[in-house]
């Protein structure tokens, strides 16, 4: 899958921007892949937001910091999740929209690129779903106009049949533990 993820990416960039939906199974392998993921982005001189949680960043940083050089390292900007998706107390779409536009701002001012990884997992909340799919929505819109390439990771488990419809149909991209692949049905002027 590393060299799978590499070819991808270095595909998308002749596109400029990519958002892709990462529905996963594996732990082992989504740590391989965030970390293939990353790998890239670096070594193409990418800045990278990482929004992971605190029980998997540990292992996914060792790899790191056995595979880059401390400068290296500083392209890679940690958020944990929780902080990052759970910033107003509760999944707030626009807080975690204007976060993120802010954070990507920041990183592509000089005109370097950037990619992101954001692991996105919640508690109970009501109306969780339409909340996570207007969230996803103006990511989408945004990822363009920032040229950015953009994963949103899922644990498979959580995400019921009609919100993994709905994701899809916001995605450019279905990424699994071992495959990715263009969604036919994405609907681009959803973010119009």
């Amino acid at each position: 899958m590393n060299q799978k993820m590499s070819d991808f990416t270095e595909t998308l960039r002749q596109t400029d921007y990519a958002h892709i939906l990462y529905l996963t199974e594996q732990t082992d392998v989504y740590i391989e892949n965030a970390v293939s993921y990353i790998l890239d982005g670096v070594r193409n001189g990418d800045r990278v937001l990482f929004v992971e949680n605190q029980r998997l960043y540990p292992q996914i940083h060792q790899k790191l910091q056995n595979l880059l050089t401390s400068e290296e390292l500083k392209l890679v900007h940690y958020v944990n999740n929780f902080d990052f998706y759970w910033r107003k107390g509760n999944f707030h779409p626009e807080a975690i929209l204007e976060y993120f536009e802010s954070v990507v701002g920041s990183f592509t001012a000089d005109g370097r690129e950037c990619r992101t990884w954001g692991h996105i997992e919640w508690g109970s909340q009501e109306d969780i779903d339409q909340k996570i799919i207007e969230y996803e929505i103006e990511v989408d819109r945004s990822v363009p106009q920032r040229k950015v390439i953009s994963v949103c990771a899922y644990d498979a488990v959580r995400v019921s049949a009609s919100l993994g419809e709905r994701l899809m149909h916001c995605h450019g991209y279905l990424m699994k533990d071992h495959s990715i692949s263009a969604l036919s049905f994405y609907d681009k002027k959803a973010r119009n």
